[in-house]
């Protein structure tokens, strides 16, 4: 096995916040962190779903994402996505 070559090692405290909702028939739970390591973006943890994605006002309201990142319909997305905009 080869030697490892570290290209990068930060460490940085980084608030989190733990949410768990219901959004229309599903339930979610939720870690945001927000780190300057992610710029504008916030880092979301699905606890239930076993994602982890980079999130913003901006890509939350872009068509098709939130329904192609969660695979939910589009009436089942809208619902989570007023929820996200809350927490980001």
């Amino acid at each position: 096995m080869g030697d490892i070559k570290v290209l990068k090692d930060q460490e940085e405290q980084v608030p989190s916040r733990f949410v768990s909702f219901t959004a229309g028939n599903r339930r979610y739970e939720f870690v945001f962190m927000k780190a300057s390591y992610f710029k504008s973006d916030t880092l979301v943890v699905d606890l239930l779903g076993n994602h982890n994605f980079l999130l913003n006002h901006e890509t939350l309201d872009k068509k098709g994402h939130i329904e192609h990142v969660f695979h939910i319909n589009q009436m089942e997305a809208d619902q989570l996505r007023n929820c996200l905009h809350k927490f980001l």
